[in-house]
């Protein structure tokens, strides 16, 4: 990552959704203390069982919360791109519940564990920011538990896709997810095939649209609420799922 990656990602965080809660001067005072790590995919933003010393940025990339059960089977929470993670551990002052992983190419934004508590103690506009953002994610959590027990294929991986995009986040400057299908097999926690024809589906109806490990959504509100094909828009010919 060079000097002119760095300066644009120092540019566009002072465009992050709560750091209008920031004067100048503040913002002055917490940009040197912020660090910019490349990740390739695949690599981990932090380990279960870490101390947690930082808040993390998804600067540019999406990323997973998952964790690998006793036989070996990959679980995954959530992900998120162009958001904010990792704060209920520095709340808690606890240890990282579970891996965080890089699911394409990633810069993350690391704020000191010191600078988050200082904002959450001095602003409270952050400080309003933070309990949303959290709010947000558990509202989330739900959600998808509810589709993976109650939604077809089809409408679990509309779902899951939108959830990468937190409302409360960085704002996204695009929505291309540059991942391959068989992570976000292991993110939907369904088998590749299912997945591609669940993806080919939601591309008929043009809500997405595929490429060589790209997915670019079109249609952002539309996958958040999809609940199978009679959600698409009335004039759309949708196929009936395969999957």
């Amino acid at each position: 990552m060079d000097a002119d990656e760095i300066a644009s990602l120092k540019s566009r965080w002072r465009g992050c959704v709560w750091a209008y809660t920031l004067s100048d001067d503040e913002a002055a005072a917490l940009l040197p203390q912020l660090r910019f790590v490349e990740l390739a995919a695949g690599q981990p933003i932090w380990h279960r069982g870490d101390a947690a010393e930082h808040w993390i940025g998804m600067g540019r990339g999406s990323m997973k919360l998952s964790t690998t059960s006793a036989s070996g089977k990959p679980v995954t929470f959530m992900g998120q791109a162009f958001s904010w993670v990792g704060e209920v551990e520095l709340i808690q002052d606890s240890p990282r519940f579970c891996d965080a992983v890089a699911l394409s190419d990633a810069v993350v934004i690391k704020m000191p564990k010191a600078a988050f508590f200082h904002l959450l103690d001095t602003n409270a506009a952050f400080n309003r920011f933070v309990m949303r953002l959290m709010s947000e994610r558990l509202t989330q959590s739900m959600a998808l538990t509810l589709s993976d027990r109650t939604l077809d294929p089809v409408a679990k991986v509309a779902r899951s896709l939108a959830s990468l995009f937190s409302p409360s986040a960085f704002p996204p400057r695009s929505l291309e997810l540059q991942v391959s299908q068989a992570e976000l097999a292991i993110y939907c926690n369904m088998s590749r095939p299912r997945l591609n024809a669940a993806l080919r589906q939601l591309e008929a109806e043009g809500l997405l649209e595929l490429g060589y490990q790209v997915v670019t959504l079109r249609r952002l509100d539309a996958l958040r609420t999809y609940r199978g094909a009679a959600s698409a828009d009335s004039g759309s010919q949708s196929r009936p799922d395969t999957a």
